[in-house]
Protein backbone atom coordinates (compact mmCIF):
# COMPACT_ATOMS: atom_id res chain seq x y z
CA UNK A 1 0.00 0.00 0.00
CA UNK A 2 2.97 2.32 0.55
CA UNK A 3 3.75 2.25 -3.15
CA UNK A 4 0.31 3.68 -3.88
CA UNK A 5 0.89 6.55 -1.44
CA UNK A 6 4.30 7.20 -2.94
CA UNK A 7 2.89 7.30 -6.47
CA UNK A 8 0.09 9.59 -5.26
CA UNK A 9 2.56 12.08 -3.75
CA UNK A 10 4.64 12.09 -6.94
CA UNK A 11 1.55 12.65 -9.11
CA UNK A 12 0.40 15.53 -6.92
CA UNK A 13 3.87 17.10 -7.10
CA UNK A 14 3.95 16.86 -10.90
CA UNK A 15 0.41 18.19 -11.21
CA UNK A 16 1.14 21.16 -8.97
CA UNK A 17 4.39 21.98 -10.70
CA UNK A 18 3.19 21.82 -14.29
CA UNK A 19 -0.44 22.88 -13.99
CA UNK A 20 -0.52 25.41 -11.13
CA UNK A 21 2.94 26.98 -11.07
CA UNK A 22 1.64 30.26 -12.49
CA UNK A 23 -0.82 30.64 -9.61
CA UNK A 24 1.67 31.41 -6.87
CA UNK A 25 5.23 30.88 -5.72
CA UNK A 26 3.89 28.72 -2.91
CA UNK A 27 3.26 25.95 -5.44
CA UNK A 28 7.00 25.40 -5.93
CA UNK A 29 7.55 24.83 -2.23
CA UNK A 30 4.48 22.65 -1.94
CA UNK A 31 5.55 20.60 -4.96
CA UNK A 32 8.98 20.07 -3.41
CA UNK A 33 7.32 18.88 -0.20
CA UNK A 34 5.23 16.34 -2.10
CA UNK A 35 8.37 15.04 -3.84
CA UNK A 36 9.93 14.69 -0.38
CA UNK A 37 6.85 12.83 0.87
CA UNK A 38 6.89 10.54 -2.17
CA UNK A 39 10.55 9.69 -1.68
CA UNK A 40 9.94 9.16 2.03
CA UNK A 41 7.04 6.74 1.48
CA UNK A 42 8.95 4.90 -1.24
CA UNK A 43 12.05 4.46 0.95
CA UNK A 44 9.88 3.47 3.88
CA UNK A 45 8.16 0.80 1.81
CA UNK A 46 11.38 -0.53 0.30
CA UNK A 47 13.42 -0.68 3.51
CA UNK A 48 10.67 -1.18 6.13
CA UNK A 49 12.18 1.38 8.50
CA UNK A 50 11.02 1.44 12.08
CA UNK A 51 8.82 4.52 12.69
CA UNK A 52 10.82 5.80 15.69
CA UNK A 53 13.22 8.61 14.83
CA UNK A 54 12.44 8.47 11.11
CA UNK A 55 8.74 9.08 11.72
CA UNK A 56 9.57 12.00 13.99
CA UNK A 57 11.74 13.56 11.28
CA UNK A 58 8.90 13.24 8.76
CA UNK A 59 6.44 14.83 11.20
CA UNK A 60 8.85 17.66 11.98
CA UNK A 61 9.40 18.42 8.29
CA UNK A 62 5.64 18.31 7.72
CA UNK A 63 4.90 20.72 10.57
CA UNK A 64 7.68 23.07 9.44
CA UNK A 65 6.34 23.00 5.88
CA UNK A 66 2.81 23.70 7.08
CA UNK A 67 4.01 26.68 9.13
CA UNK A 68 6.06 28.12 6.26
CA UNK A 69 3.19 27.72 3.81
CA UNK A 70 0.67 29.28 6.19
CA UNK A 71 2.85 32.33 6.82
CA UNK A 72 3.61 32.70 3.12
CA UNK A 73 -0.06 32.37 2.21
CA UNK A 74 -1.20 35.02 4.69
CA UNK A 75 1.56 37.43 3.64
CA UNK A 76 0.66 36.98 -0.01
CA UNK A 77 -3.04 37.40 0.77
CA UNK A 78 -2.37 40.61 2.68
CA UNK A 79 -0.27 41.95 -0.19
CA UNK A 80 -3.03 41.14 -2.67
CA UNK A 81 -5.68 42.81 -0.49
CA UNK A 82 -3.54 45.93 -0.08
CA UNK A 83 -2.94 46.23 -3.80
CA UNK A 84 -6.65 45.70 -4.49
CA UNK A 85 -7.63 48.40 -1.99
CA UNK A 86 -5.10 50.82 -3.49
CA UNK A 87 -6.52 50.08 -6.95
CA UNK A 88 -10.03 50.84 -5.69
CA UNK A 89 -8.91 54.10 -4.10
CA UNK A 90 -7.17 55.08 -7.35
CA UNK A 91 -10.33 54.36 -9.32
CA UNK A 92 -12.46 56.37 -6.87
CA UNK A 93 -9.97 59.26 -7.11
CA UNK A 94 -10.27 59.19 -10.89
CA UNK A 95 -14.07 59.13 -10.63
CA UNK A 96 -13.99 62.12 -8.29
CA UNK A 97 -11.82 64.07 -10.73
CA UNK A 98 -14.14 63.19 -13.60
CA UNK A 99 -17.21 64.27 -11.62
CA UNK A 100 -15.66 67.63 -10.69
CA UNK A 101 -15.08 68.49 -14.36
Amino acid sequence: MGYVYSALWFMIAVLLFFKFRKESKIVYVLSAYFVFAGVWWLLNEMTKLEPGVFGSVFRAVSVLMLAVLAVTYFLEKRKTENSASSDISTISDLDAETDSR
